[in-house]
């Protein structure tokens, strides 16, 4: 019975997720990315993307004084990240050439976003 526990371990511990796969270990994302987010909310976003693709960053309200967030998210290894705040704004896309564009979201708000990398 040992054995089948130790063999079941090892089994479960060796597979791994498609996800994983596109985990990164140097990513060429990797930088600072400033721009701005329009619609029903609107400011500046900037975040930095480290070699493993982690992205952390912050979004500033134009239309709330004084009121900034922080971001966190993922860079998978094809561009595609999701950079998400505590209050639930999410921003979702492709980071590909110099300048990236695409929607946000937060409930039932929704807008564009632009930004470049520095």
């Amino acid at each position: 019975m040992k054995y089948f526990f130790v063999v079941f371990f090892l089994i479960f511990t060796s597979c791994t997720s498609e996800e994983n796969l596109n985990l990164q270990t140097n990513s060429k994302y990797q930088g600072t990315y400033v721009g701005n987010f329009n619609g029903e909310l609107s400011g500046e976003i900037s975040f930095n993307v480290s070699n493993t693709g982690s992205l952390e960053g912050g979004v500033y309200y134009n239309n709330v004084p004084n009121s900034s967030q922080s971001i966190s998210g993922y860079v998978m290894i094809d561009g595609k990240f999701n950079a998400t705040a505590k209050s639930g704004l999410n921003f979702i896309g492709y980071l590909y050439g110099t300048t990236m564009n695409g929607k946000w979201t937060k409930g039932n708000l929704t807008g564009d976003y632009e930004f470049h990398k520095k």
